[in-house]
């Protein structure tokens, strides 16, 4: 069911992303998402950052759609389906938190979730430029430790998150890893995250339509699992069984697209 909600604020987080926080309260677990809608414009399904009152939903600036969003002022109506999909699940008492660029959200949601339970984090955040990270002051009041890595050096360590990851996990063990990114950046968490013998989960991104698993535009190849539905949270195992991911995605057309 379509609700309309008034935008209440818009935060500038980087240089390109921005959150949007509606006089809506959307209930959901971190890594469910809604699928926003612009009349006149189009919907899109966006990551919950902030769940609960006054709900927050943090985007990347880029087409047509985001930067109408971006344009948003308070007192301007959106509408909102959802939530939907299935979220990050807390298992242990000691995780990690891998993240790179606008995959940022639902792992902020899910360390202000560890931190209601008790759970022991450290996250790391990975960025092109200091001035590309995202919400590193939030997971830091969270109680998470974190570490970063950029890919010019201007802020932690220079490099990737997952050269971060690989030394941690040499003098360091965790109970379980959860990750969301670019894709190219999950593969490589997936197979450190395998070798170190470690429950992982991991958040995925494909063209959605529907939202709820009626049309199937975002079933995977082999299992047919639908991203927005059986995912967008996915474990290691489940993971493994999808051989497009890592290697491609599909258009609003269906035609495969090579991934960078």
């Amino acid at each position: 069911m379509m609700r309309v909600a008034r935008v209440k604020e818009v935060v500038r987080e980087t240089p390109r992303i921005k959150t949007v926080f509606l006089d809506a309260e959307v209930k959901a677990e971190p890594g469910q998402f809604v699928m926003l809608w612009l009349p006149g414009v189009d919907e899109k399904p966006m990551s919950i950052a902030y769940p609960g009152e006054d709900v927050g939903i943090t985007f990347l600036v880029h087409g047509p759609f985001t930067t109408s969003l971006a344009r948003a002022g308070p007192g301007d109506l959106v509408g909102f389906r959802g939530p939907f999909g299935r979220g990050f699940e807390l298992e242990g008492r000691r995780i990690l938190l891998v993240g790179g660029g606008v995959g940022m959200p639902p792992l902020a949601a899910l360390a202000d979730r560890a931190k209601e339970e008790g759970t022991d984090v450290t996250a790391i955040v990975g960025a092109g430029t200091k001035e590309e990270l995202l919400f590193v002051d939030r997971m830091e009041g969270a109680g998470a430790r974190v570490l970063v890595a950029t890919d010019d050096g201007s802020a932690g360590r220079k490099g990737f998150a997952t050269d971060v990851m690989e030394d941690l996990l040499a003098e360091e063990s965790f109970d379980a890893c959860y990750t969301c990114g670019p894709e190219v950046m999950m593969v490589k968490v997936l197979e450190l995250a395998r070798r170190a013998k470690m429950p992982v989960q991991l958040s995925l991104e494909r063209y959605m339509k529907c939202g709820f698993g009626i049309c199937g535009h975002c079933a995977m190849d082999r299992t047919g699992a639908r991203v927005c539905k059986e995912g967008p949270v996915f474990t290691g195992e489940e993971v493994a069984e999808l051989t497009e991911f890592g290697k491609y995605r599909r258009d609003a057309a269906g035609a495969r697209i090579p991934l960078q």
